[in-house]
């Protein structure tokens, strides 16, 4: 087992990495899509206000459209990828940090229009802010997810354990609306996170397990 922060992992099965790969392919080609989108309407936004035209507000809202439909189809795809359970409020602490991302590269776009800097300027803060955006979005994903299950193993807060060192997850109630998720590993100490209920579903879980663990791999109560 290892932390997501780095040191040695046990290379899980080739079979499951290769799967994994092929789910994960899909979606990255969705959030591309979506990548695109917003790349397309910050530029055609930013035309639309600076000088207006029929064409940049079509490809403006063509180009949401888009990153919209991306969006949701990468949130589909990603579904049948993994099954993840993060802390309280991460969707909107995640969407305030995008918001303010765009906000600060329009904002960037505008200012060296003011000043009338040349136009490679305007390109290469949004290509930036957009490594900056997946950047931002990787770090969330790190901090904010509690449990999570895929075809390579589990992971409990920052610690991943690959399938063949599980030996049953483990699920109990601890208080109101409180239930704490855990992995059993082979030779080492269980692992175990809180989480609220309201934030997962008994129900998506046991099916993520089918479709993730090993054949014989129990979800138990604790």
């Amino acid at each position: 087992m290892r932390n997501i922060d780095g040191g040695f992992l046990a290379a899980p099965d080739q079979a499951s990495l290769e799967r994994r790969e092929r789910d994960v392919r899909k979606g990255k080609l969705a959030l591309l899509l979506t990548v695109a989108g917003g790349f397309v309407t910050l530029v055609a936004g930013y035309q639309v206000f600076a000088d207006f035209s029929p064409v940049s507000l079509v490809v403006t809202m063509l180009a949401l459209a888009a990153a919209i439909g991306g969006g949701l189809l990468t949130k589909h795809l990603m579904r049948a990828v993994r099954f993840r359970v993060h802390k309280p409020n991460a969707g909107l602490v995640g969407a305030a940090k995008l918001t303010g991302m765009v906000v600060a590269v329009l904002a960037f776009i505008g200012l060296v229009g003011a000043i009338e800097g040349p136009g490679v300027l305007r390109i290469i803060a949004i290509a930036v802010g957009c490594a900056a955006i997946g950047y931002v979005k990787s770090l969330h994903d790190q901090q904010w997810v509690l449990f999570e299950l895929d075809a390579v193993g589990v992971r409990i807060e920052r610690t991943v354990v690959p399938w063949r060192e599980v030996t049953r997850l483990t699920i109990d109630p601890v208080g109101p609306g409180m239930t704490r998720l855990g992995a059993v590993p082979v030779n080492a100490a269980p692992l175990y996170v809180a989480v609220q209920d309201t934030e997962f579903d008994q129900r998506l879980l046991a099916e993520a397990v089918g479709r993730f663990a090993p054949q014989g791999t129990q979800l138990t109560r604790a």
